[in-house]
């Protein structure tokens, strides 16, 4: 058979939705499945560009292997058609080559898909990542590390460190947001901060947070503590900073989930705090690996 007589195998297409934390699970769910059908990963960013309030296309800065739709495909999936395959979700799956993710937790479903369809959902669970290390290496940043960050990164590597995320303002501020996820309160890390200095005596913190004037009013902090979010450290850089310590203190947001999952430290303890969700609809019991401590949030 000839170059030309390989009949062309179709991508795995698949739609991004959300902040950064958000698109780093999907892109995981995408990417695995593509592997796992040898084929290319194509990005649909239109939801994105609608969406003026998330932080738009987020990947470009790190090593993944896709690319954007290009016109012939945005075409193919029109906004139309994936309406349609949205309210038929339930009944027909996949509907027009379109799959929607109709569960929270793992759905076995979307392994049994052959290339050629448009996955659209949150895919919020590793279960769904089969090629862990490749994914891992996928999302390392491009670019070297700036100045401020190189510096912050050195001084984490040296130190028995911890990332303690506190994310608040957004989900302060979104009516729809705080009844769906509710917020990590003061006993929840202080257990985890009591937590991993009863392990790690030596433990030095880093607080990595949107509101840290709340931080300091709140939370009693151990000597060895260190602010790091600030203007001049990028979003991706606070992630990589992040997973780069040794340990975690992560909220109930995708964004820490993944600086966890990206600890590379066999060693490591990640406290994360339970329920993950306020909505007793959305359920979690595949969100959070079965390694890392659930804390009570409230």
């Amino acid at each position: 058979m000839s170059k030309l007589d390989i009949p062309h195998k179709p991508p795995v297409y698949l739609r991004l939705m959300g902040g950064l934390g958000n698109q780093l699970f999907q892109y995981a769910a995408g990417r695995s499945l593509a592997d796992k059908l040898g084929v290319e990963l194509v990005l649909d960013d239109r939801y994105l560009v609608r969406k003026s309030n998330h932080t738009g296309f987020a990947l470009d800065v790190f090593n993944i292997r896709a690319r954007l739709m290009n016109t012939a495909e945005r075409q193919l999936f029109s906004e139309g058609k994936i309406r349609l395959a949205r309210w038929c979700k339930k009944i027909v799956r996949p509907w027009g080559e379109v799959f929607w993710e109709t569960q929270f937790n793992f759905d076995p479903a979307l392994n049994t898909l052959q290339a050629g369809h448009l996955l659209i959902g949150f895919w919020q669970t590793e279960d769904y990542i089969h090629n862990k290390h490749q994914v891992r290496l996928d999302l390392k940043l491009k670019a070297p590390l700036g100045s401020p960050a190189e510096k912050m990164c050195t001084v984490i590597n040296t130190v028995e460190s911890v990332a303690l995320h506190v994310r608040r303002g957004d989900y302060l501020n979104d009516k729809k947001t705080i009844k769906r996820y509710g917020i990590c309160n003061q006993s929840y890390y202080q257990s985890a901060i009591g937590l991993i200095l009863e392990r790690k005596p030596m433990a030095q913190f880093f607080v990595f947070s949107d509101d840290p004037d709340w931080v300091k009013a709140h939370l009693r902090l151990p000597p060895q503590c260190t602010f790091v979010s600030a203007p001049h450290i990028t979003a991706e850089e606070d992630l990589v900073l992040m997973s780069q310590c040794k340990h975690q203190i992560i909220a109930n947001s995708t964004f820490s989930w993944w600086a966890g999952w990206l600890n590379s430290n066999c060693d490591k303890i990640v406290t994360c705090p339970t329920p993950w969700f306020d909505d007793t609809i959305m359920a979690a019991q595949d969100l959070l690996p079965d390694s890392w401590h659930q804390i009570p949030k409230d």
